[in-house]
């Protein structure tokens, strides 16, 4: 059994014709509905503005909830887009990430939990909205994970094909928070090469242009399964779908099961027992959406039955 926190409020973050659309969700929201019914479902909370502090700047925090138009749209950056309904959205993709570790402090169990969330956030910098995000999902839960002093090391593994520089910029000086990313680079953001390795917590692994299934497992092996040598209280995914060969925004050619191994190496390697967060990132082709993330979650329903 997982816990799957989900809300229908992400339908109103409009971002008209753009690839971190409604319909992404709406296709998340049928899935879980095809295949994960059985779960738990929990409705995410509002994070206020001391929470959304942890990892970044009040004055740049204030400035998103007193840019959001009364109506038609204001731009953070050329590709990040806020609407009338959006700060809400943006308000419960934080709660939620938040919500799991309460419940799991609360509950003191192992805990699986997924995060159905809009928009993304793994680009968002402590000062400055990027890549469709505007608050850093996954680094804030994890910097109040470590704040609540139960957990002495954290693992966070992102597998979207862009790199999340702002998770990698917030936490590369914190040496009990590691991050592991694999990413295609050279690309967007420019950010995530072999010799970003903070202090001693970045693990990076850059893919080629047009990697497939081989390659991909080979490299992340090498440069993140194999790499890492520490005993963690926590793990999270920050869970991308756009490195799926259907994805129009990039040119990685992983297929539908190689979400579902990431996932279970992972696992495998450094989940001893412990509790996991996964919080959804980008995936921009809707079939390739649906087959990357139901192979995701089969791995954690998998983890959590053990």
């Amino acid at each position: 059994m997982i816990n799957i926190f989900f809300s229908q409020e992400y339908e109103n973050h409009d971002t008209g014709n753009h690839p971190e659309s409604i319909e992404r969700i709406k296709v998340v929201n049928n899935l879980i509905n095809d295949v994960y019914s059985k779960h738990n479902f929990i409705e995410p909370t509002i994070a206020d503005k001391k929470i959304i502090s942890l990892v970044h700047d009040l004055e740049y925090v204030n400035s998103i909830y007193d840019s959001i138009p009364n109506s038609g749209f204001t731009y953070f950056d050329p590709d990040t887009i806020a609407s009338p309904n959006s700060l809400k959205s943006y308000l419960l993709a934080v709660g939620g990430s938040v919500d799991a570790v309460n419940y799991i402090l609360d509950n003191k169990n192992k805990g699986v939990f997924f995060c159905a969330h809009r928009p993304p956030g793994h680009h968002a910098e402590s000062n400055k909205a990027m890549g469709f995000g505007v608050f850093n999902n996954v680094a804030i839960s994890a910097q109040y994970a470590q704040n609540s002093g139960k957990f002495k090391k954290i693992l966070i593994v992102d597998f979207d094909v862009h790199h999340g520089n702002g998770t990698q910029h917030i936490f590369e000086n914190n040496p009990n928070i590691y991050y592991a990313s694999s990413h295609q680079f050279p690309f967007y953001p420019g950010t995530g090469s072999f010799n970003e390795v903070g202090v001693g917590n970045i693990f990076n692994c850059p893919l080629p242009s047009d990697c497939d299934s081989s390659s991909f497992k080979s490299l992340f092996r090498k440069n993140i399964v194999d790499k890492i040598d520490a005993v963690f209280d926590l793990i999270y995914f920050s869970a991308g779908f756009d490195a799926h060969k259907l994805d129009p925004l990039a040119s990685i050619n992983l297929e539908d099961d190689d979400f579902y191994w990431v996932t279970k190496i992972i696992l495998e390697k450094f989940a001893n027992n412990v509790p996991i967060i996964s919080v959804l990132e980008g995936g921009y082709d809707m079939k390739g959406l649906y087959h990357g993330l139901n192979n995701h979650l089969k791995a954690l329903v998998e983890y959590s039955d053990e």
